[in-house]
């Protein structure tokens, strides 16, 4: 736990990306999605990560800094990430991540290395392991992290970019853990859960010895199992906007813990963050 007179350094490693929509783009990535909602609730936050030498790679770098990130990225001659945003006919959103981007081939620098071992959190997912050289660079950055540096571990299954012995690995690791409720039936089949949803969640944490785990069903509820459970529920929200809410989510409540919250209050602020995207993604559509 760190001060309260001090920021919280939290680092994020993986993806990087422009989410092109049909009207718009935005910068996207669970990663900086995480730091955006960390910093906005009180971190500093660090994104190590990949570009290319390109104008979506410059325009990553301005948005960063926009958002008061600290950019820690390397140049590669791989185009800049990109996932193109389809809006289906009842309102939810697919997501099409392309191949072979920049985040693909992100090295392990100094900069890097010397990021990461000054930090209090980091931040990972599966999607950043999907080709070996990141996936390398990755796995030896987390080991870089301090001893007591918390390590949040979002399994984030995108398409098919994962498989049982990566997420084996970064369990192994992780001190947080986030799923959702699909990404909770893939979890019970590869780790051979039984029981309530409360007791895979209970047989997860216990076998990994994790400090919480955050269960998400969509903007509609939220559990975080720790030495207790919480619970918040929310009513109302239209649940094919919860696109992003999770990471949302995520950031507000790893800083809150960071800043010496306890479970319940950190759980209801990151629960506002979700909420909150939510319902500026509604008025937007």
């Amino acid at each position: 736990m760190v001060g309260r007179s001090k920021k919280p350094q939290v680092a994020a490693i993986g993806e990087v990306v422009f989410d092109i929509m049909p009207e718009s783009r935005k910068l996207g990535g669970a990663p900086a999605d995480f730091l955006h909602y960390a910093v906005k609730y009180g971190a500093a936050g660090h994104l190590i990560s990949a570009i290319g030498a390109d104008d979506l790679g410059r325009e990553v770098v301005a948005e960063l800094h926009k958002f008061e990130i600290n950019p820690v990225l390397a140049i590669t001659p791989y185009p800049t990430g990109r996932v193109i945003i389809f809006k289906n006919s009842n309102g939810s959103l697919t997501a099409h991540i392309l191949e072979n981007a920049a985040w693909d081939y992100i090295p392990f620098t100094e900069d890097a290395e010397k990021c990461i071992k000054n930090i209090d959190a980091v931040y990972f997912d599966t999607l950043a392991l999907r080709k070996a050289y990141s996936k390398g660079t990755v796995l030896d950055l987390i080991a870089s992290a301090p001893k007591k540096a918390v390590k949040f571990f979002d399994v984030n299954l995108r398409q098919d970019y994962y498989d049982k012995q990566t997420i084996l690995q970064l369990l192994e690791m992780a001190d947080i853990l986030k799923v959702n409720m699909d990404e909770l039936k893939i979890l019970k089949n590869i780790l051979k859960l039984s029981g309530s949803t409360e007791e895979m969640c209970g047989q997860i944490r216990e076998r990994y010895q994790l400090k919480y785990l955050i269960l998400n069903d969509t903007a509609k509820e939220s559990r975080v199992f720790g030495e207790t459970m919480t619970f918040v529920k929310n009513d109302g929200i239209r649940q094919s906007f919860a696109y992003g809410a999770g990471n949302a989510f995520a950031g507000a409540f790893m800083s809150s813990i960071l800043k010496g919250k306890s479970q319940q209050e950190a759980h209801d602020i990151a629960n506002q963050a979700a909420v909150e995207v939510c319902l500026a993604s509604c008025k937007n559509s």
